[in-house]
């Protein structure tokens, strides 16, 4: 098969699947079209090799650096200062999740299952792309298998368990809000919170270009760090990132501003679940309900400590605590769609479902940027550190 014939199957089944999810309006997520298309493919007409010969690897490299340092601006800093709160819902919710996958889940299904497949419960695509450079150095390629599957099985909980607690606490922000008892929540702003912004000068000088500039030289250190100390590249990148994006180096949404995000995702996201070409229906099956099974149990795990959170923050409910936390199971922008469907299901007003949006919205943005950016690749990269050693 040609590179471009390669090329134009790939994108034939990434934009069937984002199709679908447009025509159910995300009832049917994209994600999980574009894992079975991926899966039939390879057991039918599509060559194990298709992502190598469509040229997208080559690409791959590139697209994680830029991909993982623009998580990392996509939240104003002094909006993360404000959700403090949530950052460490966010963080409890993972502890839940290796709580229980790490004893429960050790005993009834494995070290080597559990290692591949718990990061991507506590996260996305970040902690699939260490997950998966892993297997690649490890040449374990049922460890990189597995771990899509949970990132595609996270999504049959996830979903509809989102919505039930969101619509819920939409509900009862509706009673306050007429009762008068409920005002909007504006996002803080770096220029009014974050002063110290060194480099934001530099901004007037941004083009795509530039930006790529900028985004490539944070990788290039990223790999200098590794070298030096060990840490693993994209979780120095995250960090660089970060640190980029509060002293004024980066812009917020960097890849968008490059105008190079939708493509940079789409390589990204074809590359990885190419992997499912080692996915042989054996393997599939064999892998599939152990993995249902696991992802049952972290999601006890995190009905536990949304619990002991709704608790401990005695001003945050119980429901909103567990949309906090279930956004390990999605991650942006699915959090921000899921919400504003929960708060139109339950809310007729218009002004009323902006006051309640803007309530919300921040809280479930912070904590899936939380769990799906630093924790969940951290997590990544100490499980990639585990399974190397075994």
């Amino acid at each position: 098969m040609t590179q471009m014939l390669s090329l134009l199957f790939i994108l034939a089944i990434m934009g069937f699947a984002e199709i679908v999810s447009k025509l159910t309006k995300g009832k049917i997520p994209s994600a999980l079209i574009l894992a079975l298309g991926y899966i039939v493919g390879f057991w039918t007409i599509l060559p194990k090799d298709i992502v190598q010969n469509s040229g997208i690897a080559t690409m791959y490299t590139i697209c994680t650096f830029y991909c993982i340092t623009n998580m990392a601006t996509s939240i104003p800093v002094a909006e993360m200062k404000r959700q403090w709160k949530t950052i460490l819902i966010a963080c409890i919710g993972v502890i839940g999740i290796c709580l229980t996958s790490f004893t429960i889940g050790m005993l009834l299904f494995g070290k080597e299952l559990v290692l591949s497949t718990v990061s991507s419960f506590a996260g996305g695509s970040g902690a699939l792309i260490v997950i998966q450079q892993a297997a690649e150095e490890l040449n374990l390629p049922n460890v990189a298998v597995a771990a899509l599957i949970a990132g595609t099985t996270q999504i049959l909980i996830g979903y509809p368990l989102t919505g039930v607690v969101l619509r819920r606490e939409a509900k009862r922000l509706g009673v306050q809000y007429k009762s008068g008892n409920l005002t909007a929540h504006t996002m803080a702003e770096d220029g009014d919170k974050f002063k110290f912004k060194p480099f934001v000068k530099l901004q007037k000088f941004s083009s795509p270009t530039v930006i790529l500039l900028k985004l490539t030289a944070i990788a290039v250190v990223s790999i200098w760090i590794q070298n030096i100390t060990g840490l693993n590249r994209l979780v120095a990148c995250l960090i660089l990132g970060f640190l980029a994006s509060a002293t004024g180096f980066l812009e917020a949404d960097a890849l968008g501003k490059a105008k190079a995000n939708g493509i940079c995702m789409t390589f990204m996201l074809a590359y990885l679940f190419g992997c499912f070409s080692a996915a042989t229906p054996d393997v599939f099956f064999s892998l599939f309900f152990k993995i249902l099974g696991l992802a049952v149990i972290s999601t006890i795990g995190m009905f536990i400590m949304a619990f002991v959170a709704s608790k401990v923050f005695k001003d945050i409910t119980f429901d909103m605590c567990m949309g906090i936390i279930l956004t390990c199971y999605h991650g942006f922008p699915v959090n921000v769609m899921l919400t504003e469907e929960a708060i139109d299901n339950v809310i007729e007003d218009k002004e009323e479902r902006k006051v309640i949006a803007s309530r919300m919205v921040p809280m479930m943005l912070v904590g899936g940027f939380t769990s799906v950016t630093f924790v969940s690749v951290l997590l990544a990269s100490i499980c990639a550190g585990m399974l190397a050693a075994m």
